[in-house]
């Protein structure tokens, strides 16, 4: 006859079979489901990775075609650069100049003004001055 072990290994044989087979079913499945989605989703990846390299391969071609372009304005670049910091440097000489004009504008303005109107006085007084020779 048989053993009580046996019978208890035979036992755990089948509830270890029983709670496998689940899972494994439905890892079967998984891997099946899997495979259809990789099937119909490989053309379009496919498709996909060659526009993405066609895309890629145009963008390098107008990089190459800008690339001799932009050596020549390279020394354009590099003078204007150089003027704009020569600029920003100077830029406290400028405040500085700025504000010596703003103050010294306006008398000079005076001045001119007050030296064309005396002008414009002797010139009438000297008309007066002159006789007047009539035929």
């Amino acid at each position: 006859m048989t053993s009580p072990a046996l019978l208890v290994a035979t036992a755990l044989l089948a509830l270890f079979v029983g709670a496998a087979l689940p899972v494994l079913y439905q890892l079967y499945q998984t891997l099946k489901r899997a495979r259809r989605l990789l099937d119909t989703a490989g053309p379009h990846l496919e498709r996909a990775l060659d526009q993405v390299g066609q895309a890629a391969d145009r963008i390098d071609r107008i990089g190459s075609s800008l690339e001799v372009p932009a050596q020549t304005l390279r020394p354009l670049l590099e003078t204007a650069s150089n003027v704009g910091l020569a600029i920003g440097r100077s830029g406290g000489w400028l405040r500085t100049a700025s504000w010596v004009g703003s103050a010294v504008a306006p008398a000079v303005i005076a001045g001119v003004r007050t030296f064309f109107s005396r002008a414009g006085v002797r010139r009438s007084r000297d008309d007066n001055r002159q006789p007047h020779i009539t035929e």
